[in-house]
């Protein structure tokens, strides 16, 4: 029995000291291998994108692409929120069969696009309006997409973006502003019959108030997709604008030296009449009303002009057609302020008095036709 006892003695001894000398020689063996690599896996929606050896690294270019979207917010908005609309899932793993990329072919994939920009070349002759219109954009649109462009002015060569790009990683941002606007005034229109149907006259200015508008946006890779007002507080009341607007049709005579069209002095009617120049009795089928050169020439009533040129016998004269068979003639003109084709008003000045064609003094002939029948100016001043 001691012999056998002795011999499990021996046995355990045996063991122990093997299994010493294994754990000795493990750790040798773990002192010379080298210690494993981590890595850190970014995940887009479950798919990895790529594998990179610094998570400070990751984070950092996610913060960069970030930023990027808060550039044209303004500094003093609240931004509530800053988030990417995938799931972004960045996992520690020892880099065995993956391959790490480096910094820059990282960088490139989170910025990388599914769709890039779309431009238009500005050619002669357009302009945004007529951009939008042939393109199928609406306006709003083509000026949001373009914010650094000014609408009014643009030239052949400028490229308008008509869709932005498309990223492979979209960003939605979520924020509040509060901005000071202006509040348009009213107009409060008074008819008055001793003014003409072309005149305005302003009686009391308008003056625009204020209001605070506070706004909650949603922008998604740079651009609103919504836009709500949380609250509007006015701080300045409007002023509304008074403004008188003329009733008066045509122009009349007011007293003996004011016929309307001009002011002077009769000194011709309607009728036969001697020719001042040949002394033979001739039909005048207009008014005479002598003035200074270059006297104001107005036009009777609302029309268009017709004829505005020179004649050998009339000089410069204008015909302005007021539609229902009404025209009327202004003869002898120093000048003419107006042209064929042209629409005038009431009161518009059309030239100034004179003495051109066949004629001995300054003054203006005034005639008037009713279907192509010379009548008396006087029955319609």
């Amino acid at each position: 029995m001691k012999f056998i006892y002795k011999y499990d003695k021996l046995i355990i001894i045996a063991l122990t000291v093997t299994l010493g000398l294994l754990l000795s020689m493990t750790n040798v063996l773990n002192q010379l291998l080298p210690e494993p690599t981590i890595g850190y896996e970014f995940k887009v929606d479950g798919e990895v994108w790529f594998v990179l050896e610094s998570k400070e690294e990751i984070h950092r270019m996610l913060e960069v692409y970030k930023n990027k979207y808060l550039r044209n917010i303004d500094e003093n908005a609240k931004i509530r929120s800053v988030d990417f609309d995938q799931d972004i899932l960045i996992t520690e793993i020892e880099l065995e069969d993956e391959v790490s990329v480096s910094v820059k072919e990282a960088e490139a994939m989170i910025n990388e696009n599914e769709d890039e920009a779309v431009y238009y070349t500005v050619v002669s002759g357009d302009s945004f309006w007529k951009i939008a219109a042939e393109s199928d954009i609406s306006l709003s649109k083509l000026i949001e997409f373009n914010p650094d462009m000014n609408p009014e002015r643009i030239w052949p060569g400028n490229k308008i973006m008509f869709e932005p790009a498309n990223p492979k990683l979209d960003i939605t941002v979520r924020f509040q502003n509060t901005l000071i606007e202006p509040v348009e005034f009213g107009t409060e229109y008074i008819q008055d019959n001793s003014l003409y149907a072309s005149q305005r006259v302003t009686t009391k200015a308008g003056i625009e108030g204020e209001v605070r508008v506070t706004y909650d946006i949603t922008m998604k890779n740079g651009y609103p997709t919504v836009v709500e007002v949380l609250n509007e507080e006015i701080l300045v009341e409007p002023v509304t604008r008074v403004v008188r607007v003329g009733t008066k049709r045509t122009l009349t005579r007011s007293n003996s030296m004011n016929f309307g069209v001009v002011s002077g002095r009769l000194t011709s009617g309607f009728g036969y009449r001697k020719d001042p120049i040949s002394g033979a009795r001739k039909f005048h089928s207009g008014i005479d009303i002598a003035a200074p050169r270059g006297t104001p020439v107005y036009a009777y009533t609302n029309g268009k002009v017709v004829t505005a040129g020179w004649g050998n016998m009339t000089g410069n004269y204008v015909v302005i057609d007021h539609g229902g068979g009404l025209r009327t003639q202004y003869l002898h003109l120093s000048s003419i302020s107006v042209k064929v084709g042209q629409t005038v008003a009431v009161g518009q000045k059309l030239g100034g008095v004179g003495s051109t064609g066949y004629s001995t003094g300054n003054h203006l002939d005034f005639r008037v036709t009713k279907n192509g029948v010379a009548v008396n100016p006087l029955l319609y001043l």
